[in-house]
């Protein structure tokens, strides 16, 4: 397996999404995951305001409060997309190990209810970030991840 060197700490790490991450064009980042929590860390800590800020919004869009998703809504939403990513329209092996993230993003006015929800990947939530659902889809097929339309074949997307 080909490695590559984080640009930020110097370690060479296997060259793949899961240590680097994707860039918009679908490449890897030149820092790792590890790099990249750091400095978000940093971030978040230094940025207090503009977390309180967001964390408004999305309680707002929440209707006031913010909730977590038990293991019933991930049981629903995988037997709902047939026991696949919403995403990458692979296979989740149990509801358990997908993570509930939101068709439209609460960041782009999405709402926090069952419709606007999705089970995914963990890999695939980290990389659909502030996307639709349907502007995840075309950046896969964009950069090359993606070679056919299982979304369709799964009803999982329009």
């Amino acid at each position: 397996m080909l490695s590559k060197k984080c640009t930020r700490c110097g370690e060479a790490k296997p060259a793949t999404r899961e240590y680097f991450g994707s860039t918009p064009s679908g490449g890897l980042r030149g820092y790792c995951r590890s790099c990249m929590n750091k400095a978000s860390s940093e971030y978040e800590a230094n940025n207090k305001d503009g977390r309180r800020e967001r964390d408004a919004k999305r309680a707002k869009a929440a209707g006031g409060m913010r909730r977590s998703f038990d293991l019933a809504t991930k049981r629903n939403l995988f037997e709902k997309q047939n026991g696949h990513c919403a995403c990458c329209f692979q296979p989740i092996d149990r509801p358990e190990s997908g993570e509930i993230d939101h068709v439209v993003p609460l960041e782009r006015n999405g709402r926090d209810e069952k419709s606007n929800l999705l089970l995914a990947h963990a890999q695939c939530n980290k990389e659909k970030h502030n996307k639709t659902l349907t502007e995840h889809w075309e950046w896969r097929v964009r950069v090359g991840l993606d070679t056919e339309n299982l979304g369709r074949k799964y009803g999982l997307i329009p």
